[in-house]
């Protein structure tokens, strides 16, 4: 049994396909998002609207739950120098992740707002910058250099979701989440034009290049040597 399964090589090249399974799941989250955006006329959603807006959150919750394993393998590979990523960075990752996944279901039942996940999202744009910092040795440094670039960008989203309750309209942090009828388009403020600036660079900086840094994560962990176990 032992010559038919290589648990070590397994687990890694686990890893390493789930986070490109996650990185192919966020760029079809991304499309649908897009297109949701754009062909959306009014407050109201007409209901090819509404089914890109739900498809978008159902492939999210599924990437950022893919990339779990990856983080664990980041882990595990980063104790290959004298300083490795510390358990407790590891489980903020992780914490981080599952939160996203968790707000993004309460939208299913009207108990949080749709923007609510940007929030634990922003989190893990703060790990990864700090992650990527501290990974020299382990990640090359144009991955390290992108995964800081990816990590700010979903920090900014994070700040628009933020500022755009403390200074336009509160309405969307409000649990259980206000019926979209009471939703209304907020007048155009400078703070509100500001804000919205932020999420655009946000966007493209974080949550369109994710599964890219995602993609050439899986791509690394799947060319790992490994002579220990991943448990």
């Amino acid at each position: 049994m032992a010559k038919l399964f290589d648990a070590t090589g397994l687990s890694y090249r686990t890893a390493g396909w789930a986070a490109i399974a996650s990185g192919t799941l966020g760029i079809l989250a991304y499309a649908a998002l897009m297109t949701a955006v754009m062909t959306r006329t009014t407050m109201a959603l007409t209901g090819q609207v509404f089914f890109l807006f739900r498809t978008h959150d159902v492939i999210v919750i599924l990437q950022f739950l893919l990339m779990i394993p990856a983080l664990v393998a980041l882990h595990k590979l980063s104790h290959k120098q004298l300083q490795g990523m510390s358990r407790a960075t590891l489980a903020t990752g992780i914490v981080a992740l599952s939160l996203t996944a968790l707000f993004l279901i309460f939208i299913f039942p009207w108990i949080m707002s749709d923007e609510y996940y940007m929030i634990p999202q922003a989190m893990f744009g703060v790990w990864l910058i700090v992650v990527n910092w501290q990974l020299s040795g382990v990640l090359s440094r144009g991955i390290r250099w992108f995964g800081m670039v990816v990590g700010v960008g979903l920090l900014l989203v994070g700040i628009f979701e933020v500022g755009y309750a403390i200074f336009v309209n509160p309405i969307g942090l409000r649990i259980p989440a206000a019926p979209i009828e009471e939703l209304e388009i907020p007048v155009e403020t400078t703070a509100n034009i500001i804000l919205h600036n932020i999420l655009v660079i946000g966007s493209f900086m974080g949550v369109l290049t994710l599964p890219i840094w995602t993609i050439i994560l899986g791509r690394k962990l799947l060319r790992v040597k490994v002579v220990q176990p991943l448990t």
